[in-house]
């Protein structure tokens, strides 16, 4: 059960990184490379917290020039 949790916390972290390296290439109009990112670790909170960061930011830039 331990284990079953763990990989879900693990594959739900990698997809919030992902998410969030999306979100940041679109507020720097830059691209990023995949490979380079696949093997990145990232602690949960640390994800949660850059996400609502960066969703906050994506709005107010996309609502600012609106």
């Amino acid at each position: 059960m331990t284990l079953k949790l763990h990989n879900s916390w693990k594959a739900v972290s990698h997809v919030l990184t992902v998410v969030n390296l999306v979100l940041l290439m679109v507020l720097t109009g830059q691209g990023f490379n995949y490979r380079e990112a696949r093997g990145k670790k990232v602690p949960f909170a640390a994800n949660m917290l850059l996400l609502l960061v960066l969703c906050v930011a994506v709005a107010a830039t996309v609502y600012g020039v609106m």
